[in-house]
């Protein structure tokens, strides 16, 4: 523990940039500061984000390391260590992602090793702390991949001017699906999924120079919605899930 002790009280020190902000439900609120960055250096680099962060209500402060991973690279491989995000398949909406939700708003990633290889087959072998060894392979528009319990198939394809894909899952004995589609429309991109367990998305974004805007509803184990607006480094969202209103806001910027 003491070399990650000192990693956390030096990475300040190397940040790029900077988050600061609130969220959570009504009459609460959760307070963080979010610092990341990437240092680069022959043939590798370091990238971070950690959020120390505090629930006044509870009483509650702590640091989240999100991301902390050194990655060496070559002409035909890529060798990554530490905590790095971790998803798989296909789905945008509804996500195959082995990260999961941090104390300061964002994903902490899956502590481990991977190597990928690149050529014909993008090939992916790791192992990810908890959940064990996994292995990826991605053509342009296939990707399978195997894991302790489970595995999957996923594929995108073109109708018209829309980009569909799917994916299949099984793990524990249980088997999940998915299809979405994405277009353009009025100059954003709208994204509709469905999937088994029954669940279901429409959500719709838009960007311009220093203006974003997205809009977000659907189903999943109850109704759901959120809104959200960009206006430079400010960010603001509002969203529902079943009978709870939750709320956020945040600042970027870079030191």
């Amino acid at each position: 523990m003491r070399p990650l002790f000192w990693l956390l009280f030096l990475l300040p020190a190397l940040a790029q940039g900077y988050e600061v902000g609130a969220y959570g439900l009504a009459g609460q609120a959760t307070l963080y500061l979010r610092l990341y960055g990437e240092v680069a250096g022959e043939g590798g680099r370091l990238r971070f984000s950690l959020a120390p962060y505090l629930r006044p209500s509870l009483g509650e402060a702590g640091v989240s390391l999100e991301q902390l991973s050194l990655t060496w690279e070559g002409e035909a491989y890529a060798l990554t260590l530490g905590r790095f995000p971790l998803t798989l398949g296909e789905g945008r909406l509804f996500p195959t992602t082995w990260n999961r939700p941090g104390p300061a708003g964002g994903e902490e990633g899956v502590w481990g090793g991977v190597l990928t290889g690149y050529g014909v087959v993008r090939a992916r072998l790791g192992y990810a702390w908890g959940q064990g060894a996994f292995l990826e392979l991605a053509w342009p528009d296939l990707r399978l991949w195997t894991f302790s319990g489970g595995g999957g198939l996923g594929a995108t394809g073109r109708l018209g001017e829309a980009v569909v894909y799917g994916e299949a899952t099984w793990e524990a004995g249980q088997g999940r699906g998915l299809l979405g589609l994405a277009q353009a429309l009025w100059g954003g991109l709208l994204t509709l999924e469905v999937g088994y367990p029954w669940k279901a998305g429409l959500a719709w974004a838009w960007g311009g120079e220093g203006l974003a805007f997205q809009v977000l509803a659907g189903y999943r184990e109850g109704p759901f919605f959120a809104l959200d607006l960009g206006v430079g480094g400010l960010s603001l969202g509002l969203g529902g899930l079943g009978g709870l209103l939750w709320w956020r806001a945040s600042w970027r910027g870079d030191l």
